[in-house]
C-alpha cells in the first residue's frame, strides 16, 4: 500500500474542504443580505477547490518524498 492511500492522508482533504466552505459561507451571509443561490455556489465552489488543491498538495509532497529514498 502506498503512502498516499493512507487513511489519514485520504481524510485532510475533506476536512480541510469542509472548514474552508464552513467559514466562508458564514463571511458571505454575515452580512445581513444573502441570497441563497449565491451562497451555495460559493461553498460549492469552495468545498471542492479546497478539496482538489489539498489532494494535489498532499500528493506532490508524497511523490517528493518517495522520490527521495
Amino acid at each position: 500500500m502506498s503512502d498516499i492511500d493512507s487513511p489519514t492522508l485520504r481524510l485532510i482533504p475533506y476536512l480541510a474542504a469542509i472548514t474552508v466552505t464552513i467559514f466562508a459561507t458564514l463571511a458571505l451571509t454575515s452580512g445581513g443580505e444573502s441570497n441563497l443561490l449565491i451562497t451555495l455556489v460559493t461553498a460549492a465552489v469552495c468545498y471542492f477547490g479546497t478539496y482538489f488543491i489539498v489532494r494535489f498538495v498532499i500528493a506532490l509532497i508524497v511523490r517528493s518524498r518517495s522520490g527521495e529514498r
